[in-house]
């Protein structure tokens, strides 16, 4: 015949094993859902990691148009101001082309038009010579 003692011990013995039971349970549980949001993190990981990629090609590209943009717009500003010092001198020839229609000598020009004295002397050379011509 069993003890009661022996039956305690039986009990415990079903009840420690029941308790293991019961923790391996949670603790298989507990593994199984952090294994899934391993898996859902390693996925936003990939997304991020691809998108950051895809950004950084991008990014390369618009670099090389900003520097194309860049070098057109400085070659722009150079021919402007070439344009624009041409045209200042041409409007000074022109000026100094009428004045030279009225007479006035590649002295007056130097010192009214600032012209060195080359440029002055061979405007009255063209453009004086069609008046006598």
């Amino acid at each position: 015949m069993l003890d009661t003692i022996d039956v305690t011990w039986i009990m415990v013995g079903c009840i420690g094993v029941v308790f293991i039971g019961v923790l391996l349970w949670i603790l298989v549980s507990t593994i199984g859902k952090q294994r899934v949001q391993l898996i859902q993190a390693q996925i936003k990981i990939d997304t991020l990691s691809s998108n950051l990629s895809a950004l950084c090609a991008g990014t390369v590209g618009a670099n090389k148009r900003l520097n194309q943009l860049e070098q057109h717009s400085r070659a722009l500003q150079v021919r402007q101001d070439q344009l624009e010092t041409q045209e200042q001198n041409d409007g000074s020839y022109g000026e100094a082309i009428q004045m030279v229609r009225h007479g006035a000598t590649a002295e007056r020009l130097m010192e009214e038009l600032g012209l060195g004295s080359n440029e002055a002397n061979l405007i009255v050379m063209l453009h004086g010579m069609k008046d006598t011509a």
